[in-house]
């Protein structure tokens, strides 16, 4: 036995530090290696990061790709306009799905394309005219599942699409009605301290409001109601009640 025998025991020694050194240089490597060096293998990892871009959590493009998705996310995060993390993550993600659904449609219409490159419709030396519909009907006939995949990403991606949309309209109706609502009571807690001849200060109150938006929308209510009042008889001023009568007659 290797207790009794100090050579094997030094032999044993000797392996597993030969080993445990070895394992250090190959972890070392491994950590030092920053990915294919070859610019043909560095293109295929770039390009096949897209394959599973439709399912995957994580968006894994080119920086071509890249670019022109952060300019569409852009443009859409302008449109949704949305106030804080919850609207936020909701509008992105709409944004991603919208995008998703893009690219599937156009995956769709590429399957065409390369049919069309590639010959597909050649051999059915078709009529005139229909060789657009050959070549669809033959690249439907050899992608089918290609195809059926693309069809069940698009319909999982439209119900997200719908799904982020609706969760962050209701989001944003309730937030816009609940700022309304403190809107007016900060005015009328604001014409009620004028009134009395008392400063207001809208953070007593719990408001975020500064003083001079409440004052902007105090103006803004009553010249509302001013312009009410006058619309009568700017109508009647200007003719605008007898051009009104006479249109609606025309219309029947």
């Amino acid at each position: 036995m290797s207790i009794n025998n100090p050579n094997v025991e030094n032999t044993e020694t000797s392996a597993l530090v030969a080993d445990l050194e070895h394992l250090t240089t190959t972890l070392i490597a491994i950590k030092a290696k920053k990915g294919p060096a070859t610019p043909e293998a560095k293109d295929r990892v770039r390009y096949n990061a897209l394959r599973h871009g439709f399912t995957g959590q994580v968006l894994i493009m080119t920086p071509e790709e890249r670019e022109k998705f952060d300019a569409f996310t852009k443009g859409m995060m302008t449109d949704l306009a949305p106030a804080g993390t919850h609207e936020t993550f909701l509008a992105n993600s709409i944004a991603e799905e919208a995008w998703r659904l893009n690219q599937i449609r156009a995956r769709c219409v590429n399957l065409s394309a390369v049919g069309d490159f590639e010959g597909a419709g050649d051999k059915y030396t078709p009529m005139e005219g229909i060789e657009n519909a050959v070549i669809d009907s033959v690249v439907a006939r050899d992608q089918s599942k290609e195809l059926a995949l693309m069809s069940i990403y698009a319909q999982r991606t439209q119900r997200a699409y719908e799904k982020y949309k609706k969760d962050l309209k209701e989001l944003q109706a309730n937030r816009k009605a609940n700022e309304e609502a403190e809107q007016e009571e900060a005015r009328l807690l604001f014409q009620l301290a004028d009134t009395q001849g008392l400063a207001y200060d809208p953070r007593k109150d719990g408001f975020v409001f500064s003083l001079h938006q409440i004052r902007v929308r105090t103006e803004r209510h009553h010249k509302l109601i001013l312009a009410k009042r006058t619309e009568r008889d700017y109508r009647e001023r200007n003719n605008l009640t007898e051009i009104t009568k006479a249109a609606g007659k025309a219309a029947y």
